[in-house]
């Protein structure tokens, strides 16, 4: 399995075996995981053994986990010698894989793997986000939520003109740009010589659309003598559906397993048989796009 949900144990198992192919038993075997901003979660931690060259480590997943691809990182050490092991695993709002396999035709993973249909799963669930959400850039902020005040040099409380903030990344969280890699919300100003700044947004409320603006110090107010400040983001619809995004998103990577399958290089026996080939290439994207109608805007009728 190569999909986890927040709140699961990622369980990693590896066998180790020689130049020979035999199994062995090293005398050292650690596991680093690196979540999807690229730090260690839990770094170089001895795995277990549970026979001559079979190592196992489990990992439970934080309820806030974030979502996106974690890297894994196998060290085994015997003497002098070192050998390296990586993959990979994504953690996900759902496990779509048995449902893309289900709709798709591809079945198993002769003909596509789980690693490589886990990675399929997620670029899906990237694009939609872009598909479902409405962008908003180079907008002016609104003044203080509470009292209206705008960049006066000393106020840094602000508000967006469309809000709930969504969560452009797909990490699971509304973060502003104070955060390294996991930014859902933009901002730059211009001083009074004309030239562009770069400043930090922190979010107070993502439903209200109430953020804090900084310079790039990440506490100064944005001076009063500005000539402009902007920012860059993406909102969430009214008629925003979470369990139609899921339904969207099985839909969507559907066509791009098909896709897949349209490559003659990619394509076995097996496939043809089981005529994974669809006659109709666009009946997937087809339906996520009118699943997308009813995220998007207003519903009008009955999907």
């Amino acid at each position: 399995m190569s999909v986890y949900e927040r709140g699961e144990t990622f369980v990693h198992r590896l066998t180790i075996r020689d130049r020979d192919k035999t199994k062995v038993n090293p005398t050292a075997v650690t596991e680093t995981i690196y979540d999807p901003c690229n730090y260690a979660i839990i770094s170089a931690q001895s795995m277990s053994s549970d026979a001559t060259g079979e190592y196992y480590y489990n990992h439970n997943l934080s309820s806030s986990a974030t979502y996106g691809r974690y890297r894994t990182h196998v060290e085994a050490t015997s003497g002098t010698l070192k050998s390296t092991f990586e993959g990979d695993f994504y953690v996900m709002p759902w496990k779509l894989e048995q449902q893309v396999r289900t709709l798709s035709g591809v079945g198993d993973e002769k003909s596509i793997s789980d690693s490589d249909l886990s990675h399929i799963v997620w670029m899906a669930y990237k694009r939609a986000l872009r598909d479902v959400y409405e962008h908003h850039y180079r907008e002016s902020p609104g003044g203080n939520p509470n009292t209206g005040v705008g960049f006066d040099g000393t106020n840094t409380a602000f508000k967006t003109h469309h809000y709930p903030i969504a969560d452009i990344n797909g990490d699971g969280s509304v973060t502003g740009n104070n955060v390294s890699c996991a930014t859902d919300v933009k901002t730059w100003w211009i001083n009074s010589s004309g030239a562009r700044q770069i400043g930090v947004v922190t979010i107070g409320n993502k439903d209200n659309g109430e953020i804090n603006i900084y310079q790039s110090n990440g506490s100064s107010a944005i001076p009063n003598t500005n000539e402009g400040v902007y920012l860059d983001y993406w909102s969430e619809y009214d008629s925003f559906d979470s369990y139609l995004l899921e339904e969207a998103v099985t839909y969507l990577a559907c066509h791009y397993v098909n896709l897949r399958f349209t490559e003659k290089d990619r394509v076995t026996v097996a496939d043809l048989e089981r005529r994974v080939l669809i006659a109709e290439p666009n009946r997937f994207y087809n339906e996520y796009r009118r699943l997308l109608k009813f995220i998007t805007k207003p519903r009008l009728g009955v999907a």
